[in-house]
């Protein structure tokens, strides 16, 4: 099966999740006989991708055939201050908004550890006792085996990455930044002491869209994962008889990122690296640079930017004798064009300076471009007082030739300029990046 194939598998599985079975490429298939039903789940989770998985399984507690009787959720407490008798809320985790929307009982708790923490017993009316099994999905703490041995049949974890590859707090964004094209999502037991580190009971591909953002892949795997979840509590007997266990030489790990991870290091990062930290923190902390107007140094966020297509002609011709960092802009034209490392180029069309609203291309280029002398973006702050230093190429590097010639002409694509103007306007609408690709391939 084609990786394009896959694609539209997985995201007709997210959107008719009761009409469709797991891909025939899962690397664990499951039986359908026997399967249980009135479980008592409690579900462990925080963010957007817990979200999505606990969604799948209250869709299966509520629907005509479940598996799932009884469910109430362990999650972070919500933070807020009160103001004229109610409440403001300063942090609330998505699967915290989702169980008060559902109606799920959510325990809340301490805030760092879970040693002290006692296991609850089931409040559910007429239902009550022990819970049957402990379902995990970004929950962000370490769940000691006291919890663990607390529940009749133990507990599972839903994971975004195919294990043993991409352990940790992060596989999604680290898969973007490698350039992966396939990823996926491993239910697996918890192990008492390694991290990610249990039986693998299935798994499924999910094929990675080239221009999709993080939070993408977090809506669909999450939901892929929650049904692959579902289809082994139906069956568990059979999945933990067919688990297997990771090979240890085939492990990777991942880490939490920081602001610091989504600077523009001009020296070091291409057109496509650029673009790939974009898709990465899209949304959550936007791209960032420096610029030196005069005496002063103002950090600069991307807030919507792509990769310059290759048969658009650039608007300098003769870019590639200027540094990486440099800005290019032409009259009527609704991006900025940055020359990048390796010859490649970026068109940005949002922005937002340090202090400031944010601004368009047209809006960008009239503030701050055209009182701007020295026209290139600066990786770090520099010292006001002297020059900025010259663009340091790394060792080794050759720079590309102009690519005057590559071209038939050098006249703009004015229809390519109009479609970036109408992703501006759609995104003042509130529509993804997502959707911006998908209207540019109907387009074409």
């Amino acid at each position: 099966m084609s990786v394009a194939a896959m694609y539209m598998q997985a995201r007709q599985m997210a959107r008719c999740p009761a009409k469709l079975s797991l891909p025939p490429t899962c690397r664990r298939s499951l039986s359908v006989s026997a399967p249980a039903s009135g479980l008592k789940v409690l579900f462990f989770g925080s963010d957007e991708f817990a979200d999505r998985v606990l969604r799948e399984l209250e869709g299966n507690r509520t629907g005509t055939q479940p598996c799932i009787d009884h469910m109430e959720v362990v999650c972070p407490k919500a933070q807020y201050y009160m103001k004229r008798d109610k409440k403001v809320f300063t942090y609330q985790s998505p699967v915290d908004k989702l169980a008060l929307k559902k109606g799920l009982i959510a325990h809340h708790p301490f805030p760092v550890s879970m040693s002290s923490w006692m296991l609850p017993m089931v409040d559910g009316g007429n239902i009550s006792g022990q819970f049957d099994i402990g379902v995990v999905a970004s929950f962000g703490r370490f769940l000691p085996p006291r919890i663990i041995n607390g529940f009749k049949s133990g507990m599972i974890n839903v994971h975004p990455s195919l294990l043993p590859k991409y352990r940790g707090p992060s596989p999604i964004q680290t898969a973007i930044l490698n350039g992966d094209s396939v990823s996926g999502v491993t239910i697996q037991e918890i192990h008492p002491s390694v991290i990610d580190g249990g039986k693998v009971l299935a798994q499924a591909p999910y094929p990675i869209p080239p221009t999709a953002p993080s939070g993408q892949l977090i809506d669909e795997m999450g939901t892929l994962g929650g049904q692959l979840t579902v289809k082994v509590l139906r069956d568990l007997a059979f999945a933990r008889e067919k688990s297997i266990e990771q090979d240890e030489t085939k492990v990777s790990h991942t880490r939490l990122f920081d602001r610091e991870d989504s600077v523009i290091v001009w020296e070091e990062m291409t057109a496509e690296d650029i673009f790939r930290v974009h898709r990465t923190f899209y949304q959550k902390e936007p791209l960032h640079t420096c610029m030196r107007i005069k005496n002063k140094v103002k950090w600069v966020q991307f807030l919507e930017l792509t990769v310059a297509p290759k048969s658009v002609p650039p608007i300098n011709p003769q870019f590639a004798d200027f540094p990486p960092g440099t800005v290019f802009h032409a009259k009527k034209v609704p991006y900025v064009e940055i020359a990048c490392l390796g010859g490649g180029r970026i068109h940005a069309t949002r922005f937002r300076v340090s202090g400031k609203a944010e601004r368009d291309a047209f809006q960008f280029i009239a503030g701050y471009v055209k009182a701007w002398k020295d026209k290139r973006m600066i990786s770090h702050p520099v010292n006001t007082k002297h020059l900025t230093p010259p663009f340091a190429y790394p060792e080794g590097y050759v720079r590309p030739t102009s690519y005057t010639d590559a071209y038939e002409n050098t006249e703009l694509d004015y229809k390519y300029c109009t479609k970036l103007a109408t992703k501006r306007m759609v995104n003042d609408a509130g529509y993804s990046m997502a959707d911006e690709d998908s209207a540019d391939d109907s387009d074409d």
